[in-house]
């Protein structure tokens, strides 16, 4: 499976590769990349507002309690906050640290389960596979639970691996600390991971012997030690409705509808797959035919190979199963599996490397790599040309990357694997830059949060979270315009209740033209700010594309100042009786 001569290489070696190829797929972008998720901006304002208050007990999203996931996230999230900006200074690299940590770990994990199971040099392979895949990397670079999760999960994983040869105590309570910190990252998420794993396992191997290896005293009391306490004030805090939110009102309706507009028919990750894994996509097909011959043997039992194989199956088959037919789908809910995937995959490369074999399944390994390699760098160029200035390094690093994706081919489909894979992971660490270091940081148009806070500045109006006026926003009510401007903006609705009912001078209106019933929104804030002898005055207008629902938007900023004429009572334009629906 491995050559001496790599085995030879010291651990030290691989553990400083992969964290350097780690960090250099994460940190590119990190500080510059706009919120670019719903979820996101969420997570990052709620762990504001957790600095701010000084209550980091409660999760809240402005006024309303966020009780979806634990606090687990969010106390990182503030924890980089606090120790590298100031709250109202809005650094989404801060609250992006746990994430790029949780990546990290993964990477590093996964090569120390993988250890024993394909040696230094497979495990390496395979960590690497991780450290470059597509949804990995993209959530590596934003604020949410996903990539600490895989960490914890990958641990958890890696652990099993090291427990099927050897009993091993630390180990074992390494295994219950990732659970519980899993727990209080995304809640059942890591122990249904692993209850299923092990049930699977013992019904295909008719047997449980070795995993009493599991159980640690120590690791159990830490577990709950992490989860009981904060279990326990929450529930009296919010008088149970915490969870029962939580699990009534978000995990379980994801388990029988499409929640939020993301359900999708079974077979959804299994056609993703090979863009998400992307450029792992080379080798997915050779670690199928990996997986299938590693399970055979001859009549003198099962061999270590095949005992390591079987738990990789074991963690990542029935929990895609179980994902494909929940109606609720969303890409990042297979991240957990893509280690164990990852592994098959080093194994798969380690065998390439080492033997000719796998040759029909690489050559259609090749095909759907190549084709798969021109739509994104396809996609990336087009974002940039329809949402960002030109710049003419992207030219070069495009046909850098293009002939680079050439050269994989050729190299695939001729059997050199040598080759295939120093161009294949060249081409990925351009594109990869490409895209969050310098494409997506230049698209503007698609930062309309960050334009209205940029205007709002050259107008010279301080913004809420500076102590400045009043902002309502009844048409575009993206989450990111609350991270960006401060807790106490208004959005939708609340711009009647809370600002047109008490008008100030200085208030700051944003009317999206483009939006439903713009007219009558201008008409009711103009009646009723008119009321109190103010006018509104344009100080500026952004215009953009709110990606998040696909729609163009043309905000008008307007700020409420005294008339220099009085407004003649008989003048007033006639109150609405329709209400806007914004």
């Amino acid at each position: 499976m491995t050559k001496p001569g790599h085995e030879r290489r010291p651990h030290i070696f691989y553990v400083a590769t992969l964290s350097l190829l780690t960090l250099f797929m994460t940190l590119p972008g990190i500080a510059n990349l706009p919120v670019i998720d719903r979820d996101e901006a969420r997570y990052a304002q709620a762990a504001v507002q957790m600095v701010e208050s000084g209550d980091y007990l409660n999760i809240r999203f402005q006024n309303e309690a966020r009780n979806r996931k634990p606090a687990g996230i969010y106390w990182m999230q503030a924890a980089g906050v606090k120790a590298f900006t100031d709250p109202g200074e809005r650094e989404i690299w801060a609250h992006r640290i746990p994430s790029v940590l949780g990546a990290l770990i993964a990477v590093l994990a996964t090569y120390w389960g993988g250890g024993a199971m394909l040696g230094r040099r497979g495990a390496f392979l395979g960590a690497s596979v991780l450290a470059v895949s597509a949804l990995f990397v993209f959530e590596a670079h934003i604020a949410k639970t996903d990539a600490m999760l895989c960490a914890m999960c990958t641990i958890i994983l890696a652990a099993l691996m090291r427990l099927r040869r050897a009993d091993s105590g630390q180990i074992a309570f390494g295994l219950w600390l990732a659970l519980g910190i899993g727990i209080m990252i995304k809640g059942p998420v890591a122990p249904a991971l692993l209850i299923i794993t092990l049930i699977t396992l013992a019904v295909w191997e008719r047997g449980t012997s070795w995993m009493k290896r599991i159980l640690s005293g120590p690791g159990i009391i830490v577990a709950l030690l992490l989860t009981v306490p904060w279990a326990i004030l929450i529930h009296l805090e919010t008088d149970g409705a915490f969870f029962r939110d939580a699990i009534g009102g978000d995990f379980a309706p994801k388990l029988v509808s499409g929640q939020e507009k993301h359900g999708a028919l079974p077979g959804y990750y299994l056609l993703t797959l090979p863009i998400l894994f992307f450029p792992g996509t080379l080798i997915l097909f050779p670690s199928l035919v990996f997986a299938w011959k590693s399970m055979r043997h001859d009549g003198s039992g099962i061999s270590p190979l095949a005992q390591h194989v079987r738990i990789l199956l074991a963690w990542l088959l029935p929990f895609w199963a179980i994902l494909e037919f929940v109606p609720t789908k969303l890409p990042n809910y297979l991240l957990p599996a893509y280690p164990a995937l990852s592994l098959l995959c080093g194994g798969a490369l380690s065998a390439i490397l080492s033997t000719k074999c796998f040759t029909a399944s690489k050559r259609i390994g090749a095909v759907l790599y190549f084709l798969i390699a021109i739509v994104l760098l396809t996609v990336v160029l087009a974002v940039e040309a329809l949402y960002a200035d030109p710049n003419p390094l992207s030219a070069v690093a495009g046909l850098s990357v293009l002939a680079l994706i050439f050269t994989t081919l050729v190299t695939a489909w001729t059997h050199r694997a040598g080759p295939a894979i120093i161009a294949t992971g060249l081409s990925t660490l351009i594109l990869s830059t490409l895209t969050y270091q310098s494409v997506l940081p230049r698209s503007s148009a698609l930062q309309v949060s960050r334009l209205v806070e940029n205007a709002l500045g050259e107008a010279d109006i301080k913004l809420p979270r500076e102590n400045g006026p009043n902002v309502g926003s009844p048409h575009f009510t993206e989450p990111s315009l609350v991270y960006r401007l401060g807790t106490n903006i208004f959005l939708g609705e609340n711009v009647k209740t809370h600002m047109f009912e008490n008008p100030q001078e200085e208030d700051i209106i944003l009317i999206d033209s483009r939006a439903g019933t713009p007219d009558l929104w201008q008409q009711l804030a103009d009646t009723q700010y008119g009321y109190s002898n103010l006018c509104l005055e344009a100080k500026g207008n952004v215009k953009g594309m709110n990606y998040s629902r696909g729609d163009e938007v043309s905000i008008a900023i307007l700020r409420a100042q005294t008339c220099e004429m009085p407004i003649d009572p008989l003048s007033w334009p006639e109150l609405p009786t329709n209400r806007p629906d914004p």
